[in-house]
């Protein structure tokens, strides 16, 4: 209990007997002063539970992980009384900032409004309630300190971070259509990438005959060289191989490199599709307009490594939906002979597969053996190594992942 609340009730009762058993107008007048002490600062406060009322505001639009946002808190004193000594305390999630709030002391006069703005760094994706905000209510004596609590039922889906890849070589199909690759034959004849000067071994039928007319040497045209193919992702989201990962860096490095995979996919209108697992639920996404990339970012803005089936178990169990001929990425904090044999057998069976190897290298954490590596990039299976310090795209862009 508040001490100066303790001695004035003590003061309040000793002199109680005293009346009682002495009398007399001082006593009288003590006790009477005494209750005035006790009693109108609680009804003052009391009143303020009532005539105080207040609400939370966020910015309309979509947020990423790394964005700020500014929330605005706002107190309203209905009354022509005033507080002079309220504390206001928010109810912030400390994983949305990733800071501990703080108390605010202010006052407020009759028919007065405090506002509070609170600039916060959108610290990781996921969803979260802002919730609202604590309003302690103390007299001017230090007696009493009642607590208010206003509600907000307000809520914000992070999504997460896009790492923009300029290129990322993918195995292709024998369609056309939109995907870069390096056969000739597979080259777009509609579609000129660049002129050059004529080299020994062009084909005659490539000759830009306007640039020529312009030239002392032959021009000819360079064609782009694009092919449509499905892209296949699986996400290792089995529980056991995130156990020590601090503060869940790794899984979400994991989610940057899928989502910057697809966004650089449906920006060439590549067909994708992500897989991943959580508590033994399979979960399935397509696409292939960049109209499309917002269902990816929400569903996996709410991602959590919380599967109980391995990697190689999920990529046997959706197989038969795979298209041949589809590039496969495995995206994993572990890279072990179970792994590393998922990603032999599907290239085998012509599902050209790709190792994504997550790793948070400063913690200590991640399981990537170097030798499978070796063996893997030996058999021309791409491996891509991202550490969580490392940046998606410079990782991502280096041709056939030899970091």
């Amino acid at each position: 209990m508040n001490r100066k609340l303790l001695a004035a009730l003590i003061l309040s009762m000793l002199s109680l007997i005293f009346v009682l058993l002495v009398g007399g107008k001082i006593p009288y007048l003590i006790f009477h002063a005494l209750g005035l002490y006790l009693v109108l600062p609680l009804l003052h406060s009391v009143f303020g539970l009532y005539s105080l009322s207040g609400s939370i505001g966020i910015p309309s639009g979509e947020f990423y992980a790394g964005d700020i946002v500014d929330i605005k808190y706002l107190v309203r004193n209905r009354s022509y009384l005033m507080f002079p000594f309220l504390v206001f305390t928010p109810d912030l999630s400390h994983e949305l900032g990733g800071r501990r709030v703080e108390e605010v002391p202010f006052s407020l006069g009759g028919r007065e409004n405090f506002i509070k703005s609170e600039k916060t760094t959108l610290r990781r994706r996921g969803y979260y309630e802002i919730g609202g905000f604590h309003l302690t209510i103390n007299d001017v004596f230090g007696l009493y300190g009642l607590n208010k609590y206003i509600k907000s039922d307000i809520s914000i889906l992070i999504l997460p971070e896009i790492a923009k890849i300029n290129s990322f070589k993918i195995p292709s199909g024998m369609q056309s259509g939109d995907l870069l690759v390096s056969q000739s034959a597979y080259r777009d004849k509609s579609r000129i990438s660049a002129l050059r000067e004529y080299r020994e071994g062009d084909s005659t039928r490539s000759i830009h005959w306007k640039a020529t007319s312009r030239s002392e040497a032959p021009i000819v045209k360079e064609f782009e060289a694009r092919s449509d193919t499905y892209v296949e992702v699986f996400m290792d989201s089995f529980s056991s191989n995130y156990k020590n990962d601090v503060d869940r860096r790794m899984e979400d490095k994991a989610v940057e490199a899928v989502v910057s995979i697809i966004h650089y996919c449906l920006s060439s209108n590549i067909s994708i599709a992500v897989n991943y697992e959580n508590e033994n639920k399979h979960h399935r996404l397509e696409g292939r307009d960049y109209d499309d990339l917002k269902p990816y970012l929400e569903s996996l803005a709410r991602y959590s490594a919380t599967g109980i089936i391995k990697l190689d178990q999920l990529v046997y169990d959706q197989s038969p939906k795979v298209q041949k001929g589809s590039s496969t990425i495995l995206v994993s904090p572990s890279l072990d002979s179970t792994n590393a044999s998922t990603a032999m057998d599907l290239a085998y069976r012509g599902m050209n597969p790709i190792v994504v190897a997550i790793s948070d290298k400063h913690n200590g954490v991640g399981s990537v053996n170097g030798f499978l590596v070796g063996k893997l990039r030996e058999d021309n299976i791409p491996v891509f190594r991202i550490d969580c310090s490392q940046s998606i795209s410079d990782v991502l862009e280096v041709p056939h992942g030899w970091i």
